[in-house]
Order: C-alpha cells, then structure tokens, then sequence
C-alpha cells in the first residue's frame, strides 16, 4: 500500500495525531489478550476444576507451558514488527487467539484444553500483549512516549480485571466457563482482529508524519533531562545490546519482578480464600489490583517524562518488597481490597518502566528484537512463579515462606535496577 493510500485510509478529524489512533487499537488488543491471563485463569480455576475433575496442577501447567511457549514467539514477532511494523503480527495474533478461546470452550479432554490455551497464550503473550504492541508507542512518540507507553500498558490489566468480574459474573448467572470463552473468541475477532488490520501502519515516517506529530524533528525537553535520558540516536541492533551490561541486567531485573508479580496475582484468590475471604470478595480483591496496577502505567509513565525511569523502577520494587509483607496481616475483606489497591500501584511500576528504559537506552530501530528477546525471559518467568510458589507451599505449607521469599524476589529486582545504567556506544560505532 503507498503512502497515499495509507493517508486515505486515515480517519479525517483533523487535529488528532494518528498515533493515538494506533495507542487506542493497540490498547484494545492488549485487553482482548489479557482474558487468557493468569489473573482470569486463576478466578476461574474452581469452575474449571468442578466442571472437569482436572488436577490443579495440571491446569497450571497449561498456564505455565503456554506463557513460555509465547516468551519464545516473542522475538520473531518482535522482529517482524521492526521490519515490516505491527500490522501483521497484530492481527494474525488476534485470529489466534480466537481460535484458541473457541478450542478452549469446545474441549472435552485435557490435551485439547492445552492446545487451545497453549495457541491463545502464545498469540496473547507474543503478539498482542507484549513487545509487538509496546512498538507503537516507542516508534510513534517521543515526548509524549511516557503516557503513550502507559496506556498501552493499562489495557492488559484493565482487560484481565474486567474479564475476571465479568467471568465471574457470567457464572453467577448461570453461564459456564465454556460460553464465556466463546464469547471472548467473537470479541477478539470483532474488536482487535478487524481494527488491527484496517488501521495499523508501521511509523509516523510511513504516513509522511514525525514522532509525536511535531512539524519538527523531536528533541528531548529539559524537564526530563538526566544522567539517565540518553534516547539513543545510535542505531543499535539486538547483537550488539546484548554485548551491554545495561540490557543484561534489564532483563534480569524485569525477570525478577515479574517472577514474583505472576506468583502474587495467581494465588492472590487462593491464599484469601484460606483466610475465610469468600471467592467473590477475593476475586473482587484481586481485580482491584489489577485496576489500580493499570492506572499505575499510566502514572509511572508520566512521572517518567520527568524523572528517571531508573530510579522509578527502583522505588516501585522496593516498595512492592514491603507492600507484599503485609498479605499475613489480612484477615477481612476491606484490608484485602486496600492492600491490593496499594500493591497493584508499586507493583506494575516494574513492566511499562522498564519497556521505557529500553527505548531510552536502545532507541527505536530494533526495539522490537530488543524488547521481543526480554520478553522470552519475562514470560519464562511469569510463567515460572505460580510454580515456584506452589513448590514453596507444598514443602512448607507455609504462606509466610511464600511471601517471604515474592518480597526477597522483589528487593533482589531493585538492586539489579540499580546497576543497569545507560550502556556506552560501542567504540568502532
């Protein structure tokens, strides 16, 4: 398609930068995606159990097959956004994961619940909800990149809290876990496959447009001038990033953090439900968590076109290790609501600021391949948690330990963040 067909096929109101419209459509997929999560899985684990006799761990061993299945899709998808833009990824990731909800809901046996959620967890997690969708706003904004990212960022958090409620809902009303997975499949294909491939384009340069619409090329403002905003003009590419210690110790300490984040949401239900919490109320806990998690993106975000997102990242973790400590205390609906609502804030600081450090420290050029291969390791990890963490119970029958340990997790996740400075140019460059 030209540029001329490309601009015709724009919205005409004037006045409203097309990267919107992208951050919008992009937004929309990641809360599509986010209805095969371990926060809607984990709500609708009981249901899923009693209608089936599975074993809870062989339902989480979907969880945990499917999310590392999509972190290795993720840097092909990754670098097929990079060299050919979103589109195509996007939407064939959305046609995916309908196929997978509607594999989901019609089987009967084990093995094909697997494969229906293994091909929705890997369209979720490597296209739609991950570094594909994140090249939006870093490749069509730059001032504004902070709130651009924390949009996006809401929408998977936002998707699978609401998901959650409504899935929940949908059962008081006497609809099976089966019907609601049909209707996620006509909701995906409606919702994010169709506008997917109708309106993503590639860059603002494609249209003949400029990173945040400026008339102008961008230039860093002086309000977020720091030791740690050096958007980089170097064209970097994946091979030499990996060379860095910067990018090395990114993904560790996104890997911790998201460790401990996928082993807080999945028994976030459980564990207040042994408290004598009944399941609505927990569910309704850990949705509040997802909703304030989701308005968090947006805060950190904007909070880093001011200060450094390096130092922000620190805060949120650290303060996620104290925040978890006080799970023990809760023994009444109110406390597990407040509590969640404070957590989610910290907690969520870890994803969107670090997708932010590595635009700023990398550049937009291969961010895709960059951010594609950290997510293999983010999801090996997301995955990974829940695992751990049952692992922990089972020897201990102890949530003390488990918690002791998601806090450790995360104070580890601050110090790594402490040293992953900006990387040096390589010399030869």
């Amino acid at each position: 398609m030209s540029n001329k067909e490309e601009q015709s096929a724009l919205p005409s109101k004037p006045g409203l930068y097309y990267g919107w419209y992208m951050v919008v459509i992009a937004s929309v997929c990641g809360m599509m995606a986010a209805g095969i999560s371990q926060l809607y899985m984990g709500s609708m684990l009981p249901t899923i159990i009693a209608d089936t006799g599975w074993k809870h761990s062989a339902v989480t061993g979907a969880l945990a097959l499917g999310t590392i299945l999509g972190g290795l899709l993720a840097p092909f998808a990754g670098a097929l956004a990079d060299r050919y833009g979103p589109r195509g990824p996007v939407t064939v990731g959305a046609l995916v994961l309908a196929v997978g909800y509607t594999t989901m809901g019609l089987g009967q046996s084990l093995l094909v619940f697997y494969v229906g959620y293994c091909g929705a967890r890997m369209a979720a997690q490597g296209a739609l909800g991950a570094s594909v969708v994140r090249t939006i706003p870093v490749n069509w904004f730059r001032r504004k990149r902070g709130r651009a990212m924390g949009v996006v960022m809401m929408a998977v958090p936002v998707g699978a809290a609401a998901s959650a409620m409504l899935g929940q809902w949908a059962l008081l009303q006497g609809f099976s876990w089966r019907q609601v997975a049909f209707t996620m499949a006509a909701l995906t294909l409606i919702l994010a496959a169709l506008p997917a491939a109708l309106f993503i384009r590639k860059s603002p340069e494609a249209l003949g447009l400029l990173p945040d619409g400026l008339p102008q090329p961008p230039t860093e403002p002086d309000s977020v001038a720091s030791q740690d905003k050096v958007v980089a003009d170097f064209d970097w590419n994946l091979r030499l990033a990996l060379k860095t210690s910067s990018l090395r110790l990114l993904v560790l300490a996104s890997v911790l953090g998201i460790t401990a984040n996928g082993a807080v949401v999945f028994y976030h239900v459980t564990y207040l439900v042994s408290k004598g919490i009944p399941q609505l109320s927990a569910v309704t806990s850990v949705s509040a968590l997802a909703l304030s998690g989701a308005l968090a993106n947006l805060v950190w975000g904007l909070l880093s076109e001011h200060y450094s997102e390096r130092k922000l990242a620190i805060a949120s973790q650290l303060g996620a290790a104290v925040l978890i400590q006080g799970m023990l205390w809760v023994d009444t609906f109110t406390g597990a609501l407040l509590l969640a609502m404070a957590l989610g804030i910290v907690v969520r600081g870890e994803s969107s600021l670090t997708s932010l450090l590595v635009a700023t420290y990398f550049g937009r050029a291969a961010y895709g391949r960059i951010a594609g291969f950290m997510t293999s390791f983010q999801l090996f990890g997301l995955g990974a948690g829940p695992l751990i963490a049952s692992m922990i119970y089972d020897f201990s029958h102890s949530f003390t330990l488990v918690y002791g340990v998601i806090g450790a997790t995360y104070a580890l996740a601050a110090v790594t963040f402490f040293f992953a400075r900006p990387p040096t140019i390589p010399t030869k460059a």
